[in-house]
Parts: structure tokens; sequence; C-alpha cells
């Protein structure tokens, strides 16, 4: 078997969902097989719990191993043809039996769930540079109610380089004036100061608060 490499970086297994997709628990790993093309191929996963994941094709017909799909300089229409089934093999595995880790604090964690479960949004990763800044927009509309970021504390004029997660929230301009005090609430980082501003998700300001907030925001996007 071959492992495959940043498969899964930033992603954590979700056991529960692992096993309800038909992986099968054998000395500490996962395994799962499928067949490809009309059965011309067998495909096996082995997944680790360090997240390391393991694939083998094997042609059915000769039952010896195939790996022209992996070797790009010499893909052809045939072996094109079982490299786009290879893949979307391992990117429903991805989509089905993963857990998106880019941000790790529990308060954006938290603040995640909350709005998937209440307005049915997911976070979009727009900036192939930034992978670990995310934006949330209203299906209605369109437009971005909320802004998740990972930023040095100096890009907020604090006097520190510890690396934070940070949500940038929209509000009417009198509120955001009244909200900003440089401590619980700062100047948006990268976005209209006048509209938005930017909350630490270190626990300085209550989840409870923030989801008002993101609430106000949401509405505020129609």
């Amino acid at each position: 078997m071959r492992e495959v490499k940043d498969f899964i970086k930033d992603k954590k297994i979700d056991l529960k969902r692992l096993k309800k997709f038909g992986f099968k628990l054998k000395d500490n790993s996962y395994y799962y097989d499928i067949f490809l093309l009309n059965n011309q191929f067998k495909m096996s996963i082995k997944i680790n719990l360090d997240n390391s994941i393991f694939t083998e094709i094997i042609d059915t017909e000769t039952n010896e191993t195939y790996v022209l799909h992996l070797l790009e300089m010499k893909r052809s229409g045939y072996s094109e043809k079982v490299y786009k089934t290879y893949n979307e093999v391992l990117e429903k595995i991805q989509k089905e039996c993963f857990e998106d880790e880019r941000f790790k604090v529990n308060y954006t964690k938290e603040i995640i769930e909350y709005v998937k479960n209440k307005y049915g949004d997911e976070l979009e990763f727009l900036w192939e540079k930034s992978p670990k800044n995310a934006v949330i927009r209203r299906k209605s509309s369109n437009k971005w109610y909320a802004v998740i970021l990972t930023v040095s504390k100096r890009k907020l004029n604090l006097d520190c380089d510890e690396i934070i997660e940070v949500i940038n929230l929209h509000n009417i301009a009198e509120e955001i004036e009244k909200l900003i005090d440089n401590k619980k609430y700062f100047p948006a980082y990268h976005m209209n100061k006048k509209y938005w501003c930017t909350i630490c998700l270190d626990g300085t300001v209550e989840l409870e608060e923030i989801y008002k907030l993101i609430d106000i925001s949401y509405e505020l996007a129609e």
C-alpha cells in the first residue's frame, strides 16, 4: 500500500462516520474495499488513527497491483480514467468521514456549529494563501455575515505576537462605535471598520454574546 500525502491535512477522523461509511476495524487500523470500473479493479483503503491513509489498487484479472494512475507523467486515457475514479472515492471519504480541523479553538468550533445548526451555512475557504481564513455567507443574498481568521495579536494593535483565532461581524455604525473598546471588541481587521468589528475567540467575550452579534450580522446580510 502507498501512503496518500496531505490528503487529510487539517482534518480529524470521525470514527462513527468512518464505521457508517463501511470501514472495518482491524489491528488498530480501519479498512475499506470497493470495486471500480465494472469490477475491473479492487481499491483498498487503510486509515490509521494518526490520520495517515494508504491505498492500493489491484487489477482483478491479473491480481497484480496497478500503479499507472499514480504516475502523473505516464497517465493516458485509461489510466486517467482509473485515477479519476480513484480520486472520487477518496474525496467522498474525505467529505463523509472527516471533520475540518483548521480551527483549533473550542470557541471557534462552537461558533461554527451554531451557524451550521441555526442557518445551515458552512465555512468557505476562499484564499489559497490563507488556508486558515474563512467566510460565512447568507444563502439568500450571497453576502458575508461572518469572517473567521487566524491572525497575530499584533494585527489588532496588541503588544504580542501570539497567533489567535478571531471573528469579524457586521453591525450598524452606531453599534460598532459603542462596542469598540480595544479590549473585547476591536476595529475590524482587514474590513470596513465603520460597519465591522473583530472579536478574539479566546473567552474575553461570552459565546452567548457572540451568538447575538452573529444573529444581528446575519439579518444585516439580507
